[in-house]
C-alpha cells in the first residue's frame, strides 16, 4: 500500500509540476503581450520589462495551479482505468477509498502551500508590480471614490460626500448630520470641500452652512462660516477610499480589522470588500475541490485518454468557475453573503459531480 501511495503522489505530483509550468508561461506569454504595446510607447528598457513579467509570474502559479492539478489527477485515474490498473488493485483488496485518500490528501497540500504563496510571495509581488506600473506610466490613484455615505459606530454622526481625491485627501459637496445621545437630530452641516490635515489629524471644512435644530423651541438657526474644524468627525481619510482593489494586497490581520471598522461605518462598501477578501482567503481551497472532483467523477473511456482528460479537466473548471463569477457578484450587491459567494459554487460542483458518479454506478 505504501509503495501504491508513493506511486500515486509521485505520478500526479509530477504531471502536476509539468503542466503547471507550462500553464504558467503561456498566462506570462499573454500578460506579456497584453501589454507589450504599452512597454514599446514608453521606451522601457528590456530588464525593466523582464522585472515586471517576473512580478507577475506568481500571480499566474496562482492562477495555473488548480486546473494544473485537476488535469494531473483526471489524467492519472483516467490511465489506470483504461490499463485495467484498478483491477488488479481491486482484487488486490484494495478499494477505491483507499486510492484517492493520497490525492485528496495532497490537494489538502497544495491548497496550504498556495495559502502560505499567496500571503508571502503573491501579494507582495502584486504590490511591488502595481507601485512600479504607477510610477513607470503615470497612473492616477485608484483610490478615488464617488457617493460615500458613512455612519458613525458611536451613532455621533452620518455624513455623505459627492467625491474623494485620495491624492489630495479632500472631499467634496460633503453633509454631515450630528446627531445627540438618544440619536436625534441635532445640526447638519453643508460643505462644499474638506481637506485632510495629516500632521494634526483633522478634517477642516470650507463654505460651511451650519443648521442647528432647537426641539424646545422646535425652530432652527442656520449661519455661515468660511472653514470650521468638527471635532468629532475624526474619520481617517483611508475609509472614504475606493478600497475594492487594496482589500486583495493589504496584509491579512490589517485586512480583517478594516473590514470590522467598514462594517459599521459602510455597510453597502462592506459587501463588496468582504466578498474579495473571502475569494482572497477560501480561493486557496480550489486546488483541493477541484482534486476532489476528479476523484469522484467516472472514468469510462479507453482510448484518447489525454484528450479526454484535458476535456474533462476544462468541462469541470469552466462549470465551477463560471458559477463562481456569478455568485461572487451576486455577494457584491449583497443578494447573498460574502462567504457563500465562495461557498456555493464548491457545492455546486461537489453535487454535480456526486450525482454523475451516482448515476453511472
Amino acid at each position: 500500500m505504501r509503495l501504491l501511495t508513493r506511486h500515486i503522489i509521485g505520478s500526479i505530483t509530477k504531471v502536476g509540476l509539468i503542466t503547471l509550468l507550462l500553464c504558467t508561461l503561456m498566462l506570462v506569454s499573454v500578460n506579456l503581450f497584453m501589454n507589450l504595446d504599452s512597454y514599446v510607447n514608453s521606451e522601457l528598457g528590456f530588464l525593466t520589462i523582464f522585472k515586471l513579467t517576473l512580478l507577475y509570474t506568481p500571480e499566474a502559479l496562482i492562477f495555473a495551479l488548480a486546473p494544473s492539478l485537476l488535469f494531473a489527477s483526471t489524467y492519472h485515474l483516467s490511465q489506470m482505468q483504461a490499463n485495467n490498473e484498478l483491477i488488479s488493485i481491486y482484487n488486490a483488496g484494495i478499494s477505491y477509498r483507499k486510492i484517492i485518500i493520497p490525492i485528496l490528501f495532497l490537494g489538502l497540500v497544495f491548497s496550504l502551500l498556495q495559502f502560505a504563496f499567496t500571503e508571502m510571495v503573491a501579494i507582495p509581488a502584486s504590490r511591488d508590480s502595481k507601485v512600479m506600473q504607477d510610477e513607470l506610466f503615470g497612473l492616477r490613484s485608484t483610490f478615488d471614490n464617488r457617493n460615500i455615505t458613512l455612519s458613525d459606530p458611536e451613532q455621533r454622526f452620518v455624513v455623505h460626500a459627492s467625491h474623494y481625491n485620495d491624492n489630495t485627501k479632500t472631499i467634496r459637496d460633503l453633509t454631515l448630520i450630528l446627531q445627540d445621545e438618544t440619536g436625534q437630530l441635532k445640526s447638519r452641516i453643508d460643505a462644499t470641500s474638506a481637506s485632510w490635515d495629516e500632521g494634526l489629524g483633522i478634517w477642516t471644512f470650507f463654505d460651511v452652512v451650519t443648521h442647528d435644530l432647537d426641539p424646545v423651541n422646535q425652530s432652527v438657526a442656520s449661519r455661515r462660516e468660511n472653514s470650521v474644524v468638527i471635532e468629532i468627525f475624526d474619520l481617517e481619510p483611508s475609509y472614504f477610499r475606493n478600497i475594492s482593489s487594496d482589500i486583495k494586497t493589504m496584509e491579512l490581520f490589517a485586512a480583517v480589522k478594516y473590514l470590522e471598522r467598514i462594517h459599521l461605518l459602510n455597510p453597502k462598501l462592506w459587501y463588496e470588500t468582504a466578498t474579495d477578501f473571502a475569494n482572497r482567503v477560501l480561493g486557496s481551497l480550489t486546488p483541493l475541490i477541484l482534486i476532489f472532483i476528479a476523484c469522484t467523477i467516472n472514468y469510462r473511456y479507453k482510448k484518447n485518454v489525454l484528450l479526454f482528460s484535458i476535456i474533462t479537466s476544462l468541462f469541470i473548471a469552466v462549470i465551477y468557475y463560471v458559477v463562481q463569477m456569478v455568485t461572487l457578484i451576486m455577494a457584491k450587491q449583497g443578494v447573498i453573503g460574502p462567504v457563500w459567494g465562495m461557498v456555493i459554487p464548491m457545492i455546486v460542483i461537489v453535487s454535480i459531480a456526486i450525482s454523475e458518479r451516482l448515476v453511472l454506478r
